[in-house]
């Protein structure tokens, strides 16, 4: 199908769009909030983290209204698949972020590391750059522009595994004495590396879609 008809049978309010981007721009909020909070003191740290449960909420909400529309339009402006699996992936990124907040209140975790705000740092690029992919997708004439949003997300990812590697590492050789601690920083290590994972996952249907009506 060609990209003329394609958006002459597209739904005209752009209600598929506008949500994706509404999606995109709460994620970049709450990661903005959360990297603020890793790098803040500890009393302000905790402050910071407790504003991420409303915007998590919702970006709750509009995923549900993606699925609305979904079943309630014949006509999409991608694959139904695409529009599924996207926002699901775009869902995650933010509860996962929101996740490892919570787990860190829930912790009491005031040890913060370099490796923690690294990947914080790397993440919060991820996500900016997803919504700069969402945000190329409504008219589709800079195509190329998302697809090197999407490659620079890989580039992110790439980094954020080799980080959470490193991280592993060195928990384990430096604190074989303490159990409790390996097991609180393997998993925040691991939802931190889950916001990266699913920020590529979203990335890879950007790329499906942008294959399919280039």
């Amino acid at each position: 199908m060609s990209l003329s008809i394609l958006k002459f049978f597209q739904p005209k309010d752009k209600i598929f769009q506008n949500l994706f981007e509404k999606t995109a721009t709460i994620s970049v909020e709450v990661s903005e909030i959360f990297l603020e909070a890793m790098k803040a003191s500890d009393s302000k740290r905790f402050e910071l983290l407790a504003q991420t449960g409303h915007l998590e909420h919702q970006a709750d909400d509009v995923a549900h209204n993606l699925y609305v529309e979904l079943s309630k339009n014949f006509i999409t402006p991608f694959d139904r698949e695409d529009i599924h699996e996207l926002a699901a992936a775009m869902d995650d990124v933010v509860d996962y972020i929101d996740e490892v907040g919570n787990k860190m209140k829930n912790y009491d975790f005031t040890e913060f590391n370099e490796y923690v705000l690294k990947i914080a740092e790397l993440n919060n690029e991820s996500v900016k750059e997803l919504k700069n992919a969402i945000f190329g997708l409504r008219d589709m004439k800079n195509l190329h522009k998302v697809t090197d949003s999407c490659l620079k997300i890989h580039g992110y990812e790439s980094k954020v595994d080799l980080l959470y590697n490193d991280a592993m590492g060195d928990l384990i050789r430096n604190n074989k004495d303490n159990p409790v601690k390996i097991i609180v920083m393997k998993d925040l290590y691991e939802e931190l590396e889950l916001v990266s994972d699913k920020c590529q996952d979203a990335s890879n249907v950007i790329e499906s879609i942008v294959i399919k009506y280039s």
